[in-house]
């Protein structure tokens, strides 16, 4: 039996079926209904009710996750494990509109749009020295397909771009430097932007920290579109805070929502997005053809696009 967590529209339904011909399809539409149908379930589709129920399924081997990220999923790592189920995520899906989100919080900032606005709402009309993304320096940390995809767009609006891997030693793609454990912090400090496109595990838990951030010089700025707790938020805002940076933009954050007390929001030079790189969707939604295209694959025996390791975490 096929469990989808998510109420799927009547043409995608259509095709999963069309996929998997003999397998029965449920829709689980509360959190009760979803402990019971997994019982009997071979395989879910979508992340609603996912963890929740995990433990009353009997009989999963595949689990395809409509999230990018899976470490919330993978709290529950050895229960997959032992169940001896395969994860997949939907990596891919929102590339393009994350590295445009990235793109537009880059040029916010060398541009000052942010404190524009503020001026506008203050009625002040003020000329500033701006700066520009053309020419700048941008270090990426991280090299997955989004990565690679804004550099493509920095490297399209005459920015350089560079990225970091998880490697020992240096290398080169797509005509991008791509440093490695050895070499990566030294480029801190000729840095006119720090992004963060990093998965959330054990290993990057705050792997942009103080330390990193003082490397860096005061009129670099720092985005992170990938996940928050990668970055320490608090040693962010105490260096923009004392000029020590020129200023941040970030979609993510250690603590989502982030409370309404938080003294990120009174930081002019932060410029705030609420985990909207992946904006809301539906009834239709990106991630659909992955589903369709994976499940027609573990139909017919072929191998799983993005299938997590579950021990590096994406």
């Amino acid at each position: 039996m096929i469990l989808l967590m998510y109420d799927p529209v009547q043409a995608h339904l259509q095709r999963l079926q069309q996929a998997a011909p003999d397998q029965e399809i449920a829709i689980a539409h509360s959190l009760e209904e979803a402990q019971k149908l997994i019982e009997n379930a071979e395989i879910v589709l979508g992340n609603r009710y996912f963890i929740q129920s995990l433990p009353f399924a009997k009989k999963l081997r595949w689990m395809q996750s409509n999230s990018v990220g899976v470490d919330i999923i993978l709290t529950q790592k050895q229960l997959l494990l032992d169940k001896g189920a395969t994860l997949t995520c939907a990596r891919g899906v929102y590339d393009a509109e994350l590295a445009e989100h990235t793109v537009t919080l880059l040029l916010a900032l060398f541009r000052n749009i942010h404190l524009l606005r503020d001026e506008q709402n203050a009625h002040s009309w003020q000329r500033h020295r701006l700066r520009s993304l053309h020419n700048s320096r941008c270090l990426i940390l991280g090299w997955g397909s989004l990565a690679q995809e804004i550099a493509r767009l920095i490297t399209a609006m005459g920015g350089h771009a560079a990225a970091v891997r998880n490697q020992p030693e240096d290398s080169e793609a797509q005509g991008i430097s791509i440093f490695g454990q050895q070499n990566w912090q030294a480029q801190l400090a000729d840095t006119d932007a720090l992004i963060i496109c990093l998965p959330k595990t054990p290993g990057t838990r705050h792997f942009v920290n103080g330390a990193i951030l003082d490397q860096l010089p005061d009129r670099a700025f720092v985005i992170n579109i990938g996940r928050g707790g990668t970055l320490d938020d608090h040693a962010l805002l105490e260096r923009v805070h004392a000029g020590q940076l020129a200023g941040a933009g970030l979609d993510v954050f250690e603590e989502e929502p982030l409370g309404a007390s938080h003294p990120m929001w009174a930081e002019p030079r932060i410029l705030i997005t609420p985990h909207v790189g992946r904006s809301l969707e539906g009834p239709e939604f990106k991630w659909q053809p992955l589903f369709e295209e994976n499940l027609a694959r573990y139909v017919r025996g072929e191998t799983l696009l993005n299938i997590v390791n579950y021990e590096k975490g994406y």
